[in-house]
């Protein structure tokens, strides 16, 4: 009896040993039907073929059509969605509504061509600068711009004028030192070294440190000149402050700037007029009154150079055309006119003078073209520089 339940317990371990450790079928033939993965098979060593290759593998087929696996291919064939910006319909859709404004022209239009000789408009393009002293914000013509440069002598920093710094460096010597004349006896050769020396000052120039702007009125520059030393400094630019080649006590700013800067704005413009009325363009035309003004055919601006052979000593005693002036012309436009030796002279007048027949007469004629449009805007920057030294209502 004994044995026979001892038989009975065994069989029954067994049994349930063996329903515990009998292995699940492998989810991977439904895996491969549904995603389209290759199963990836353990390799095993070719066994010894015995004749029955072909029944076994009609064996396998029967085998897997009975358990359902999938007999399809494996296809590698995956289309992405196409991109928006490959889209030709989407894009087409897009700019339907929209009208893409046409390239520039090689050939400027009549309207770009005017506005290329308007000297009112070329001066509001130019680039917004802020003023140093007032922090007003204009169009850089509206200021002027002021540098570093070395003295050709003793090598300080001067603040000086862009009209200065741009200029010869044979001339930069005389506008620093107008009074300091060369001796007589002086050999040529001295002269030699000496304008070697400012020409390896010029170099040495700090002008490549960005400049400061200040706004192109005389009474700004006089006002400044007024100034003290430790409230200069703080009207220095930062930048130069910060170059580390010199310091900010040491810049030298001349007490008579404001004089110094209509100097060379004076310069600038007879050079220019003299290099105008020299061009076999006739762009200067000189004519004997306002009626033979009206006759001339496109005029940019009229100079009144007063009557033959007289010549005024001062601003007060000029007579003529009044600061701002302008001229009605038959083609219903409005010319300024500029009174010529108030704005430059008695000195300046007489070399025009002499600089031949387009200055012989009463009044000038400046024709509109893009060649006259620099003296234009200095003859206009000049009237704006000068505008405390008239008496204008």
């Amino acid at each position: 009896m004994t044995l026979r339940l001892t038989r009975h317990v065994v069989l029954i371990a067994a049994s349930t040993l063996s329903r515990q450790t009998r292995v699940s079928p492998s989810p991977l033939p439904n895996l491969q039907r549904y995603l389209h993965v290759p199963v990836i098979q353990q390799w095993e060593e070719p066994k010894e073929d015995n004749g029955n290759s072909d029944e076994k593998a009609q064996e396998r087929k029967l085998s897997a059509s009975d358990r359902g696996e999938s007999k399809e291919e494996v296809s590698w064939d995956l289309q992405l969605p196409l991109s928006p910006l490959m889209d030709l319909e989407l894009q087409a859709g897009r700019n339907r509504y929209k009208t893409r404004k046409p390239e520039p022209s090689s050939e400027p239009s009549e309207f770009q061509k005017k506005l290329q000789k308007n000297p009112y408009a070329q001066a509001l393009a130019t680039p917004v600068r802020s003023c140093a002293l007032t922090g007003a914000r204009l169009p850089s013509y509206f200021l002027l711009d002021f540098g570093l440069a070395l003295h050709p002598r003793t090598g300080k920093p001067w603040q000086m004028p862009k009209l200065a710094i741009d200029s010869h460096t044979a001339s930069l010597h005389k506008t620093l030192h107008p009074d300091d004349d060369l001796e007589q006896g002086e050999s040529a050769s001295s002269k030699t070294d000496t304008n070697d020396d400012a020409a390896s000052s010029s170099r040495k120039s700090p002008r490549a440190v960005a400049g400061s702007h200040i706004l192109s009125q005389r009474s700004s520059l006089k006002f400044m000149s007024s100034l003290k030393q430790r409230t200069m400094s703080q009207l220095i630019p930062l930048r130069w402050k910060q170059d580390g080649r010199f310091k900010a006590q040491e810049i030298i700013w001349r007490e008579d700037m404001d004089t110094f800067v209509l100097e060379l704005m004076r310069k600038k413009i007879v050079k220019l007029l003299k290099y105008l009325s020299s061009r076999p363009a006739a762009y200067i035309i000189a004519c004997e009154g306002f009626q033979d003004v009206e006759k001339k055919h496109q005029p940019g601006a009229v100079v009144w150079l007063g009557e033959p052979g007289s010549h005024s000593n001062s601003i007060a005693e000029a007579e003529g055309p009044t600061p701002y002036a302008m001229v009605e012309h038959r083609s219903s436009r409005r010319i300024p006119i500029y009174n010529i030796p108030a704005l430059l002279g008695p000195e300046y007048l007489i070399l025009l003078r002499d600089a031949g027949k387009s200055f012989d007469k009463t009044f000038a004629v400046i024709k509109q073209k893009r060649s006259t449009l620099e003296v234009q805007l200095q003859l206009w920057k000049l009237m704006g520089y000068m505008t405390s030294d008239f008496d204008v209502k």
